[in-house]
């Protein structure tokens, strides 16, 4: 590949973050798996827990001898976090090639039962900073750059006991659509991923450790790959298994009345119940 451009994955530091950082580093040390992605010689690793940035950074410096991979440990919702964070890219002068916006949580249970302080982070960090970012790191753009919101099957329909994650999930998916009509004529693609299950730490999180793994989860590896390949294409929306087309389908037949019911009755994700601050 060609030097002189920067990539930037959130969440970055397990699941879906990893899956992209890893796949980034490979294409940059020349594999012919992404044939049309944008160059770039910089990985920039973005997420909370620093010890696994760094540890993800060093492996990938290893593997990719020509890239240069910084981690920076950021919490995207605290304020000036992601205004500092395109400050520095800024400063680099090169163009931002690829941007994966992964970062985001989702948490299980009635929204009575839901920790507010966590619910209103996670619309914080799904909605508000999702947009941050696309608004600052737009300038850093340019013409073949591709841009991955991280969205979810949840994004077609509302469920419910899973209320306030899939709201921001359609949030995700409607925002990445609408600047992929706005950004086109840029030359810039935005492509939002809507996975079903995928094997990651989000059940762990999202029922706060009552679930410890998503059930029947996809690997992480090969959505990324997928997801990677259909931006490349040019698709607006990359949902790569059928069986997920499938049930966006069958939400988009049943309604939302039906499907959030149907959600709530049937499909019943456990949770560790909290009281919420009021």
């Amino acid at each position: 590949m060609e030097s002189g451009g920067i990539a930037i994955v959130t969440g970055a530091s397990s699941g879906l973050g990893e899956a992209f950082a890893r796949e980034l580093a490979g294409a940059s040390a020349g594999t012919a798996r992404y044939r049309g992605l944008p160059a770039f010689d910089e990985l920039w690793l973005v997420a909370r827990r620093a010890d696994r940035l760094d540890s993800l950074a060093a492996e990938l410096c290893r593997a990719a001898p020509g890239l240069t991979v910084r981690a920076v440990a950021s919490d995207l919702v605290a304020g000036g976090a992601v205004e500092s964070l395109a400050a520095k890219a800024a400063e680099t002068t090169k163009p931002l090639r690829v941007l994966v916006n992964n970062a985001g949580y989702g948490t299980y249970g009635d929204l009575d039962d839901t920790d507010t302080a966590r619910l209103l982070g996670q619309v914080d960090l799904n909605c508000r900073a999702l947009t941050e970012c696309c608004a600052r790191f737009s300038r850093l753009l340019t013409r073949g750059s591709i841009v991955v919101n991280v969205a979810s099957l949840a994004a077609f329909a509302p469920l419910g006991g899973f209320a306030a994650y899939a709201a921001s999930k359609a949030y995700a998916l409607s925002l990445s659509v609408g600047l992929a009509a706005e950004w086109k004529a840029r030359g810039i693609t935005v492509c939002a991923l809507c996975p079903g299950p995928v094997a990651t730490e989000f059940s762990l999180v999202a029922s706060a450790g009552a679930r410890k793994e998503v059930k029947h989860g996809w690997p992480a590896v090969k959505t990324a790959r997928a997801c990677l390949r259909d931006a490349i294409s040019g698709a607006w929306i990359s949902m790569p298994r059928p069986i997920w087309r499938l049930r966006r389908l069958a939400g988009w037949l049943a309604g939302p009345e039906l499907s959030a019911s149907f959600a709530y009755r049937f499909m019943k994700r456990p949770s560790v119940p909290s009281r919420p601050d009021v």
